[in-house]
This record gives structure tokens, C-alpha cells and sequence, in this order.
């Protein structure tokens, strides 16, 4: 999978990271199939680092059904 990430608001101690995504499949005896999409994240300050406040990903396809059986782990 490759992911390329951007800053997309700074407000107080929250920071919105904005990501796309491309997922390849790869099955044997079948072709290679590609998911795009996005990521967007919340994240909340503490300390040194940060946490995730909110997360939601969303997967640019215009239809799934036509993709076969599909199952995502986030």
C-alpha cells in the first residue's frame, strides 16, 4: 500500500492530516486489482506526540459490487 499525507487544518491542539491511499490485491490467478481512497484524521496533541481523535476513510469506487468479494481491515 502507499499513502501520501498533508496537513489540512491546525485549530488549538487539533491537527486534520488528510491521506490517499492505493491498496493493490494480488491473487493467484487473478488479475491485480487496485483500491483508492482517502484517509482523514483528527489528531489531538498530548505531550510530545499525538492521538487520534477521529478517523474516517473513504473509498473512491464507483461501485464495490462490481470489484467481487471485498473485505477491508483498518
Amino acid at each position: 500500500m502507499s499513502v501520501r499525507s498533508y496537513i489540512v487544518a491546525r485549530e488549538g491542539d487539533l491537527v486534520t492530516v488528510a491521506s490517499n491511499f492505493v491498496c493493490y490485491r494480488y491473487r493467484r490467478c487473478e488479475r491485480i486489482r487496485e483500491y483508492v481512497g482517502a484517509y482523514r484524521h483528527v489528531l489531538k496533541r498530548a505531550g510530545d506526540s499525538f492521538r487520534i481523535k477521529e478517523r474516517r476513510v473513504i473509498i473512491d469506487a464507483h461501485e464495490l459490487g462490481a470489484l467481487g468479494s471485498v473485505s477491508f481491515i483498518l
